[in-house]
């Protein structure tokens, strides 16, 4: 058997994109999200696409987060999620996410977050019970992931072969 070239053995792997974000909470647990301005039946975290010039998806993150929110976090990464989605309808090919411990903000953090209005319409912050009845249940699922990892200290693999972005 002969080995392919590098460059032509990678063409025949599958393609995928990353996406990074981080997940706060307040002081009382309760997760942070934002409304999309592009579906505003849509609820998102801090964070986006990983792009050509980002190091790390934790700096695409933390980037994302400061571009989005005017959050500049300074904190270490913590991985509380690796979430894969597979190729569905709209979207080609697979998407691997990461999401990071943003940890708590107070309520004079929260009340400096200046949105994207290009992105974001607004933002909330409520009990995960709240959010069940707020999002979708596909991104209910992501959230219950995210507090569950933050609180036993243990990162999630969530998997959706075949999702729909």
């Amino acid at each position: 058997m002969s080995w392919l070239p590098v460059e032509e053995y990678v063409r025949t792997l599958p393609s995928a994109t990353m996406y990074a974000a981080l997940y706060f909470t307040d002081r009382n647990g309760d997760p942070l999200a934002l409304r999309s301005a592009q579906k505003a039946e849509a609820w998102q975290l801090p964070g986006g696409n990983v792009d050509h010039g980002d190091a790390t998806p934790f700096a695409a993150a933390v980037r994302e987060c400061r571009e989005e929110t005017g959050i500049a976090f300074t904190g270490s990464p913590s991985l509380l999620l690796t979430h894969f989605l597979g190729p569905g309808s709209g979207w080609p090919c697979a998407k691997v996410g990461f999401v990071f411990d943003g940890g708590v903000l107070g309520a004079e953090e929260l009340d400096r977050i200046v949105l994207d209005p290009a992105e974001h319409s607004g933002w909330l912050v409520q009990p995960l019970p709240e959010w069940e009845k707020t999002m979708s249940p596909r991104l209910f699922t992501r959230l219950t992931a995210l507090a569950e990892a933050r609180g036993t200290g243990r990162a999630a693999l969530l998997t959706e072969p075949g999702a729909v972005m």
